[in-house]
């Protein structure tokens, strides 16, 4: 089956998850990352879903699952051992028009959830269209080894660097052979090595300004900050 790739919105939407192990505690925390508003059902609860109630950075909506919790719900997470429950999930979010994704069981989502490679604003999503999550795991894990967190810095300086582009040089194709190459340009090593005087001096030669563009990018904590998810 040929899925449509999308990149949700869910900051301040209510969102489901039913199960307390160790796999919806990640589902959560990822939900919670995208600025969702997350409510957990589950008989049993893991440790550090507990915390997260603990600190009411979710809400627990009690040992049982019924029907009624998906009012409102924007998308519903079925992570539970047990099928039977699953598939009833997966019906009455169908029938409510609720997105649903019931985990390890394609045939009962309406949508499925790619591994994943978080470096700042980037994120690199690999599927398989829910035939082996074991390869888009072994694919995540060969790609972080190529995309590093200076992809992350590099993508901030762009953002930056594209701004003052737009503002202050005209002409669409001088815009994209600027963009370009500066894309090309070794900036991403001299990140990796965090050499920022250099990128300084590549951009002031590059661009003809007298501006610091990689100014407080050394304090971030981008360097330190990846995150994966399966």
């Amino acid at each position: 089956m040929q899925y449509y790739p999308v990149n949700l919105d869910l900051k301040g939407k209510s969102c489901l998850v039913i199960g307390g192990g160790e796999v919806a505690f990640r589902k959560v925390e990822r939900l919670l990352e995208c600025g969702a508003n997350v409510k957990v059902v589950a008989p049993k609860l893991g440790a550090r879903i507990k915390e997260l109630i603990k600190e009411r950075k979710i809400e627990y909506l009690g040992t049982k699952y019924k029907k009624e919790f998906l009012k409102n719900a924007f998308l519903v997470i079925g992570a539970t051992n047990n099928q039977t429950l699953n598939a009833h999930i997966s019906e009455e979010a169908y029938n409510a028009h609720i997105l649903c994704n019931i985990v390890d069981q394609p045939e009962r989502c309406s949508f499925i959830v790619p591994a994943v490679i978080v470096r700042g604003d980037l994120t690199i999503a690999i599927s398989t269209s829910g035939r082996s999550p074991a390869l888009a795991r072994k694919m995540r894990l060969d790609l972080e080894k190529s995309f590093g967190m200076e992809y992350a810095v590099f993508l901030e300086l762009m953002g930056r660097i594209r701004n003052k582009i737009l503002k202050s040089v005209n002409g669409q194709k001088t815009r994209k052979q600027l963009f370009k190459k500066i894309i090309d340009s070794d900036i991403l090593t001299w990140l990796k090595n965090k050499e920022f005087s250099k990128i300084d001096a590549y951009l002031k030669k590059t661009l003809g300004v007298n501006l610091d563009f990689s100014d407080g990018l050394q304090s971030k904590q981008l360097f330190s900050n990846s995150k994966k998810t399966d």
